[in-house]
């Protein structure tokens, strides 16, 4: 057995402990004792039990895979003078000084319900040792090493520590920023016998500086304006070592846009390297690039500007006090009630808002718009580093060779040279910018298609072909048609470096306006139906950005003081009252046939290859009891209901966008052990601007759930990042829908390909962490909310072929998300042909209605508490209403259709597990 996989087995064994310890903590009690004895015990068993060989192999799969995407993935954002790469060889290794906290602490991954034990994963300084071939200041490592542990100025030896799991599940904010060495700690002479100073021996060990910085995050975390840029502490650092130093490294470990308008004022800061999340063993790919053996390709999948606070979304966020921080409160409706007895994170009062008043203007689409249509805009000085950004070790010229229109689909031929000295990888990247009216507020830049090239040789030039359909530039007007609209006049499809910079186009002409209703043209050609208005009470006050760009448009100045007084239609959302059959229009003769014995059983194993609308799975669901319904939509804590009389197998599924692993909370429940490879974050697939290093990623989750017996996974999350400051951010791809779901859905296809259900998360528009388990309103115009904040979970479902969701914890308008008729069964489903089960998120807060869920297209309840009440909690309300002769023939309806969504999605799986 090799040492990785030795040190792969130790992961098991540690910790458990302080897990233990932990969990009871959690349940604060007495745990139900047949649980303990079946599930408890089992996981604490597992945790000593060798990994299997099939384990052994999807371990060394995947962390191959982690290196490949992060190879890719990682972007060079500033290389002044080409200063990068510095060559080394094992017979000369290059010297580098290491600065930062974060170089001997490095964020593998983060907080919350994707955390993993990150603890055996490969420190920077041993890839940049091992695998970079670098030499190290030693005394520089010792003194970070020294002050982090004990908080001493002092270089003398010391044993190395852990890399901490800075992603604990139960941790808060305080890994978020960590204390750097202080400033007076490089001017102290007392540290050597010879008077000198610590920097005064690293100028001699070498010219060559690295500074590291990194941001955490979290789930119910937040990171205010002050926390994205630098600290007091880490000024200094920078101005010391960008003073002392020739050549200087900045390497940023966030997943989170910080504020960087610090460059200019220091040309020493020769390079800037993005790596986000590195994962298990990303650093290797750090050390690669730093050392020219990987030739960086990736892309920047956010805007990065010098004022987080000048994106239009920023003030309507949350509130900030008089220091810049975040203020009590953070947007409560003042009339809102109390909650009795508050779940985790959950605050002891109830009704949050969040306003999404910039409208479409979500990152690069505003800051492009802006700069096209105002000319009193300052793009440079309000842009460091634009969308899509990104340098390499090579230089390339591209053109567009022809533009082909074929019926709805048009065609880009686009050549890539490659000029430079060196093979590297280019990124195509195709936006357009459509005919502006007034009518629909447009972007001038959107993103709508992009591919990655291969490996180009120098002098070599290859052909790529780009093709998109005419609906994809479709703009949805929620004022006069309310339906999708392809405006007739030109459109400009610009082939461009990044957002900011085209280097070529071509003009499409639509002679005649396209309307995609049921008068027109009908519905798109990837839809089921016409899409129509769903989220109509989530406007709420009709003021949204325009590219008038007035100062006083509400998505600059925030919430108004009438904003936080909540109206009674507002107070009256915050509760669900259950309708009865008659008010439903249901008679007797309604009533559906359920618990039928059939003359030969209809197994499960018999569904796997009938399709989803085929009469005999009316015929299968109508063989369960209500109590068997009642468990399979009112038990779906990281498991799905067992039924061995059919053949229904437990269906095993742990969360973690960044791993496929039990953890403290998912390994009690499923009573296994399975801890997975930690992938890097999602932002960084999204970088390599690949759909292959997606599609790498998903069968890789796919191969090890195999091995641990999973069959789904709380993955992949897709919300945007509609600003910085989401302390969930990590877990998310990009600040662009395209983007987002293009990637996304190849993790969703490679994963469903091996047999797993992947639950698309938070359906939608869960973009802040903080009140949103507290009755969170979220106001928006479905413009937005369908092109921005919808489009990665459509493309998921669409090109993805996801076969689950789970809805999220905040209101759209008047309807929580896990309730909202309109998106879980007319727009996921009538419109997309999603064909699937939707799970809440972890139901435990008081708006949650699970009636509320079954009558609105939700299908399970991720009851967590269920299992530690005996295992009975919301199966129990829903068989209580089944039987309830008001609302009986409703609740089993619904329980049927929940029952079909589940079993359908199980027996996908059935093959490629077996």
């Amino acid at each position: 057995m090799g040492n990785t996989e030795k040190t792969k087995l130790s992961k098991k064994k540690k910790g458990l402990l302080i897990s233990l310890s932990a969990l009871v903590l959690i349940m604060g009690g007495v745990l139900y004792y047949a649980f303990v004895v079946t599930s408890v015990g089992h996981w604490a068993i597992a945790k000593f039990k060798p990994d299997t060989e099939e384990q052994k192999l999807s371990y060394s799969s995947a962390i191959e895979t982690v290196e490949m995407i992060t190879d890719e993935g990682f972007v060079l954002m500033q290389n002044n003078d080409n200063f990068l790469p510095i060559p080394t060889s094992e017979s000369q290794k290059a010297k580098i000084n290491l600065f930062g906290t974060r170089s001997v602490v490095t964020l593998f991954n983060s907080g919350g319900s994707t955390a993993t034990d990150v603890t055996n994963a490969m420190k920077l300084e041993d890839a940049l040792r091992e695998t970079g071939n670098f030499e190290l200041n030693e005394d520089l490592l010792y003194l970070h090493y020294n002050y982090y542990k004990n908080g001493r100025v002092s270089i003398n030896e010391t044993a190395a520590p852990r890399n901490r799991s800075d992603s604990e599940i139960l941790g808060g904010e305080t890994n978020l920023i960590l204390p750097e060495v202080p400033k007076g700690a490089y001017e102290d002479n007392s540290l050597y016998g010879d008077g000198r100073t610590i920097i005064e021996h690293a100028q001699d060990f070498s010219d060559t500086a690295m500074i590291v910085i990194g941001r955490g995050g979290g789930e119910m975390v937040e990171l205010g304006p002050n926390e994205l840029r630098l600290t007091e502490e880490e000024a200094d650092m920078v101005e010391v070592v960008s003073s002392n130093f020739e050549n200087v490294v900045l390497i940023i470990n966030s997943a989170n846009v910080m504020e960087l308008n610090f460059l200019n004022d220091y040309p020493a800061i020769k390079s800037v390297v993005w790596i986000g999340f590195p994962g298990e063993t990303g650093t290797k790919s750090l050390a690669k690039i730093l050392n020219g053996t990987v030739n960086p390709s990736g892309r920047l999948v956010n805007t990065w500007v010098s004022n987080v606070m000048s994106m239009p979304a920023a003030n309507n966020y949350m509130e900030l006090d008089a220091a810049g921080n975040w203020a009590e409160g953070f947007n409560q409706f003042t009339n809102a009630p109390k909650v009795t007895n508050p779940g985790p994170g959950q605050s002891e009062y109830s009704g949050y808002f969040t306003q999404y008043h910039e409208g479409i203007f979500v990152g690069y689409k505003y800051y492009e718009t802006r700069h096209a249509t105002d000319e009193s805009f300052n793009y440079n000085e309000e842009v460091v580093f634009p969308f899509g950004h990104g340098l390499s070790y090579t230089t390339f010229e591209k053109q567009i060779l022809s533009m082909d229109v074929q019926g709805d689909d048009i065609t880009l031929r686009v050549a890539v040279r490659n000029t430079g000295d060196v093979p590297g990888k280019d990124v195509v990247q195709i936006y357009y910018n459509p005919p502006y009216t007034g009518a629909i507020e447009k972007s001038t830049v959107n993103l709508v298609t992009f591919t990655k090239t291969n490996v180009i040789e120098p002098g070599e030039t290859e052909n790529y072909s780009l093709t998109f359909k005419m609906e994809d530039m479709a703009s949805y007007d929620y004022l006069n048609h309310k339906a999708y609209v392809l405006e007739a006049g030109d459109y400009e499809l610009m082939l461009k470096e990044n957002s900011h910079v085209k280097v070529d186009s071509e003009i499409f002409t639509l002679k005649e306006e396209i309307i995609f209703n049921a008068e027109h043209a009908g519905a798109r050609s990837t839809d089921l139906q016409v899409a129509t208005s769903q989220f109509e009470d989530a406007l709420h006050i009709d003021d949204y950005l325009t590219r008038e760009w007035e100062p006083t448009s509400r998505a600059f100045t925030g919430p108004q003081q009438s904003d936080f007084v909540a109206s009674q239609e507002i107070l009256d959302a915050m509760s669900y009252e259950v309708p009865t059959d008659k008010e439903l229009g249901f008679t007797s003769a309604d009533m559906p046939v359920y618990g039928q014995g059939l003359a030969t059983t209809i197994m499960l194993s018999d569904m796997v290859d009938v399709d989803y609308n085929d009469p005999l799975w009316e015929e299968f669901i109508s063989q369960l009891t209500l109590k068997e319904m009642a468990d399979i939509a009112g038990t779906g804590a990281y498991q799905l209901a067992q039924i061995d009389r059919l053949g229904v197998p437990k269906t095993l599924q742990p969360d973690g966008t960044m791993a496929i692993a039990s953890n403290i909370y998912s390994g009690p429940i499923m009573g296994v052990e399975g801890v997975g490879v930690t992938y890097p974050s999602p932002s960084v697939t999204a970088s390599t601007w690949n759909a292959d290093a997606g599609f790498l990623m998903g069968t890789s989750v796919g191969t090890e759930a195999q091995a641990f017996g999973y069959s789904g996974w709380f993955a992949p999350a897709m919300n945007i990042h509609r600003t910085p400051f989401n302390g969930r951010n990590f877990e998310y791809y990009s600040e662009d829908g395209v983007l987002s779901g293009k990637i996304a859905a190849q993790v969703v296809r490679g994963a469903t390909e091996k047999g797993v259900i992947t639950y698309i998360k938070h359906f939608a528009l869960n973009e802040r962490e903080k009140g949103v388990r507290s009755t969170l309103f979220t106001w928006s115009n479905e413009q937005a909310i369908r092109e921005i904040y919808l489009k990665p979970f459509e493309l998921a479902v669409k090109e993805g072929g996801s076969l689950g969701v789970m809805s999220s914890f905040n209101l759209i308008g008047l309807n929580w998300a896990g309730g909202h008729e309109g998106l879980l069964t007319e727009v996921l489903r009538n419109e997309w042909g999603f064909e699937g089960l939707v799970m809440t998120d972890a139901h435990m807060y008081t708006h949650m209605d699970i009636m509320q869920m079954i009558y609105s297209g939700g299908d399970v309840s991720l009851d967590v508490m269920a299992v530690w009440l005996g295992g009975d909690n919301f199966n129990k309300k829903l068989l209580e209403a089944a039987e309830n002769p008001e609302t009986q023939i409703a609740t089993i309806t619904n329980l049927q259709r929940a029952s079909k969504n589940v079993l359908y999605a199980v027996s996908r799986t059935w093959k490629a597990q077996q």
